[in-house]
């Protein structure tokens, strides 16, 4: 005949593997759907400047942090120098492909693109530095984007830039980050095609020197 002890003895395994196994179910659950995010449609119009030229419009590049579609935030009120990505909010693609689609369609809207390299087409190259969802406080955040912008005919640079476009986000949340860096994301590219209109495109290397600059906005 088992004893009391006994019978707990025999018992307590069972329970071990009972409690392992919800443990285990509640691991390998699935998780809820991310909420997948892009720039939505683009403007109907450009208001810019129209660009005089021909334009190629070289692939946007940018860090490889950007390469994947992680929405990344900033707690500039309390570490600076930390880097969060959102854990169930994702870009559609990564914020470069999302950058350059954009940009094209912009500069489409103003002129001629031509996807092909020519002697006498001025190309336009980006660089996304920043691109970045920033807390100032808890409940305040804005969009950040930064870039590079160089533009060069027949391998001689006419002109270099640097671009910082900031947007207010309407939620602290990814949806308000989106939403703020799809409007920095616009101003930046404006910015960018209405500097590239106003080079002196046609007098090739000798507009070099005037060209260059840094704005912050």
């Amino acid at each position: 005949m088992l004893t009391l002890p006994a019978v707990l003895r025999r018992a307590m395994p069972s329970a071990a593997l009972m409690a392992l196994s919800l443990l285990g179910a509640c691991s390998t659950a699935p998780a809820g759907p991310a909420a997948l995010y892009d720039f939505g449609l683009a403007p109907t119009a450009s208001a810019g400047a129209r660009l005089p030229n021909a334009l190629r419009v070289a692939e946007v590049a940018g860090p490889g942090w950007m390469d994947g579609n992680a929405i990344y935030y900033r707690l500039a009120y309390a570490q600076s120098q930390r880097t969060d990505a959102y854990a169930n909010s994702r870009w559609l693609e990564s914020p470069v492909n999302l950058f350059d689609a954009r940009l094209r369609n912009a500069a489409a809207a103003r002129g001629q693109v031509v996807g092909y390299p020519t002697p006498d087409v001025p190309t336009l190259r980006v660089e996304l530095v920043d691109f970045s969802q920033v807390f100032d406080r808890p409940d305040a955040s804005r969009g950040v984007v930064r870039l590079r912008a160089t533009v060069s005919v027949a391998r001689t640079v006419i002109g270099q830039r640097v671009v910082q476009a900031e947007a207010p986000a309407p939620s602290a949340n990814a949806a308000g980050g989106v939403a703020a860096l799809t409007q920095a994301s616009d101003q930046a590219i404006g910015e960018v095609l209405d500097w590239v209109a106003g080079l002196p495109l046609a007098a090739g290397s000798s507009a070099a020197s005037g060209g260059m600059g840094t704005h912050r906005r």
